[in-house]
């Protein structure tokens, strides 16, 4: 069990020093507040931040790059708010759209899912009690990774008048060679740079 735990310490130590993070850049139109970058406009606010996720399912940082967004309706009526709206540039030019959740689950969801719904009503495959045990905990932990996707993702759709979403959009994942992106939002948008660029300019 010690081991297991070294050695799952020793994994999040390596995956957070090859995770790259980006940072939002102060322009015109754009303020920037503890990582969030800030545009204003007469019918919305946008902010958004290259947040980690953090939650099941674990794996998901390791195939998207997320991003934590909250737009506010700052008009009398509904505005409409669509996957289509949203673009990631990488530093080439080339744009990413936004992946849908049902792609998520589909790509990250367990082997053992699948073997468990074909052989749901055939008992004589679970041959042991560890073995039943074990299974039922790997369904339990992505009925917990799906109600992860549902509650902490952007809900897409009317946001009322005075009211704002928020929640995490996920895009393919940008090579690490990439030093800045940009999210697009409708006709504006927010650049991002990665941190140890930004922090090699500041001692430049």
């Amino acid at each position: 069990m010690k081991r297991y735990i070294f050695s799952l310490l020793l994994f999040v130590l390596l995956f957070s020093a090859c995770t790259i993070k980006y940072v939002p850049v102060q322009a015109d139109g754009v303020t920037v507040t503890d990582d969030f970058g800030i545009n204003r406009t007469k019918a919305y606010t946008f902010v958004a931040a290259n947040e980690y996720w953090n939650k099941e399912p674990q794996e998901l940082t390791n195939y998207f790059t997320t991003f934590y967004i909250s737009i506010q309706n700052r008009k009398r009526d509904n505005l409409k708010v669509e996957m289509s709206d949203f673009g990631l540039i990488d530093q080439n030019g080339n744009q990413y759209d936004i992946v849908t959740q049902d792609y998520i689950e589909n790509l990250l969801a367990p082997r053992q899912i699948d073997y468990l719904l074909i052989n749901e009503n055939k008992k004589e495959f679970i041959d042991t009690e560890e073995f039943f045990i074990e299974q039922k905990q790997v369904m339990e932990e992505w009925r917990t990774a799906q109600n992860n996707l549902i509650t902490y993702s952007f809900h897409f759709g009317n946001i009322l008048p005075g009211a704002k979403k928020s929640g995490y959009i996920f895009f393919p994942k940008l090579e690490s060679e990439n030093a800045e992106c940009e999210l697009r939002y409708n006709d504006k948008s927010i650049k991002f740079i990665r941190l140890d660029q930004k922090k090699k300019q500041e001692k430049e």
